[in-house]
């Protein structure tokens, strides 16, 4: 591309000309002329469909009866070029280009149509605050300033993208969030080469540590309440325009077991919940090895009547217990990925339909076990547990690999396969915090309030893994 600016002239004709180019002679772009300003003519450019025409009205109304009087924040920035002009148009603004005095001024009359704030459909809660993101950037920092009302939360906008560009927000809070972590992220965003973001994921897959990993090394959500947590505890959040998923960093690994709703109950309850959702992880990333593992090599460990109903039952499947596993597992994640795709009114429907004639089918044809499929049910159940982030994907990937490592080694399968991932997750980093802590390095004050919930009253640090600046949450009233 070429990066050359061209400056504006004070010439009407020839700027309209130069404009239309550059905006390949596109049939939406309006350009009007209007006498708003004494002594000068002005032209107002915008693309149709793209703003406000009631906004703007009163804008040039303002504007032509003093234009002092228009509102700053509404005044996006002075352009002096055709690129500014371009870009400026494409973002959704009017520019008022000063034909006479060869600059123009961008007004922020953005007016595309979006869905109203409702409650986000892959974090529903039972109890806490239910409004969720939209896609307007302007209305999403809006309900986190709305629900954190302090002049310490610091919105830094940035501009990515080579072709179209994508205006995103930075949040942080003055005085918590470390300066270098932050400085690191701007570091990041503004070497981004990408020609369009089109969702928070091109964002995600820019900056992340280690671009090759399977495990996510930033957090998604679309709660306004888990961002101020966020923001809270030192972290930063990134949110673009057009999508309604923002990024929170850094992120460890057992922060992926953790959700809002933990502190809208009492401590007792949230950890509980907390417990159950590590535990259902861990039986749905190891059960379906443990039962191969079990058939196929550690006959003795299973007691004797339970053992003849598992052989009396495997019987007149034709298939090694490795097999069944991967067929069942194969099964469930078709049935599930059915149940997402399809219209929302039939998609529950097919998926709980399908697994009971499917698996009824199957264990009468004698190609799968009936225990095999009660584990199968098992483990896809946990795994429905666990918040809908990527490590959920993550764990129903592992599962194959663990089943794998049974059906060759056993237990000692198992055990090598559990040592390699945790070496593996100590080596992951997310801006330079171990993907691990407070686990590795060891943290017992902090890793309490992971695995379980710490009541408010006690929970008077910040976490030290994010190198916080005021790591005290407590201070008195003066």
């Amino acid at each position: 591309m070429d990066d050359t600016k061209t400056m504006l002239t004070c010439n009407e004709a020839e700027n309209k000309r130069l404009l239309r180019e550059l905006m390949q002679n596109t049939d939406d772009l309006v350009m009007v002329s209007s006498a708003i300003d004494l002594g000068q003519s002005v032209t107002v450019c915008y693309l149709a469909g793209m703003i406000d025409g009631r906004q703007l009205d009163q804008m040039l109304l303002l504007y032509k009866e003093d234009k002092d009087r228009l509102p700053a924040f509404q005044i996006d920035a002075n352009v002096h070029t055709f690129e500014e002009v371009a870009n400026g148009l494409a973002s959704g603004m009017s520019v008022l280009l000063f034909d006479t005095a060869g600059y123009g001024i961008a007004l922020d009359t953005l007016g595309v149509q979006l869905r109203s704030v409702e409650e986000p459909a892959s974090e529903a809660t039972v109890k806490g605050p239910r409004s969720g993101f939209t896609e307007s950037l302007q209305n999403n920092i809006a309900m986190v300033r709305y629900q954190f009302a302090s002049p310490s939360l610091k919105v830094e906008y940035r501009m990515a993208g080579q072709l179209s560009k994508t205006k995103m927000a930075i949040l942080s809070i003055g005085g918590i969030t470390n300066p270098d972590i932050l400085q690191e992220v701007h570091h990041r965003i503004d070497e981004i080469p990408a020609d369009a973001i089109l969702g928070s994921n091109y964002i995600e897959e820019w900056i992340t540590d280690n671009r090759g990993t399977l495990f996510p090394l930033l957090e998604t959500t679309e709660r306004p309440d888990r961002v101020i947590g966020a923001l809270l505890d030192g972290r930063v959040a990134i949110l673009v325009q057009g999508t309604p998923f923002v990024l929170l960093l850094p992120f460890v690994f057992l922060q992926a077991f953790q959700v809002s709703e933990d502190y809208a109950w009492s401590y007792y309850i949230g950890s509980l919940m907390r417990l159950i959702r590590l535990f259902s992880g861990m039986i749905g990333l190891l059960l379906p090895a443990f039962y191969v593992a079990t058939v196929t090599f550690h006959h003795e460990l299973v007691p004797t009547t339970l053992l003849q109903s598992i052989a009396s039952a495997k019987e007149p499947v034709p298939f090694p217990a490795v097999v069944e596993s991967f067929m069942m597992m194969i099964a469930f994640e078709i049935m599930r990925e059915a149940g997402i795709r399809m219209p929302k009114q039939v998609g529950q429907a097919v998926s709980i339909v399908g697994a009971l004639i499917l698996g009824q089918a199957a264990v009468e044809a004698g190609i799968v076990s009936p225990i095999m499929v009660i584990v199968a049910a098992l483990t896809g159940i946990c795994t429905f547990t666990l918040p809908p982030t990527a490590i959920n994907y993550v764990i129903r990937i592992l599962q194959f690999v663990m089943t794998l490592l049974a059906s060759m080694l056993g237990y000692v399968g198992i055990m090598v396969g559990i040592i390699m991932l945790l070496t593996y997750l100590a080596s992951l980093r997310s801006f330079g915090v171990p993907y691990l802590g407070p686990a590795a390095p060891f943290n017992l004050s902090e890793l309490t309030d992971v695995i379980v919930r710490r009541p408010l009253t006690k929970n008077n640090k910040r976490p030290s893994l994010f190198r916080v600046i005021h790591n005290t949450r407590f201070r008195s009233k003066s």
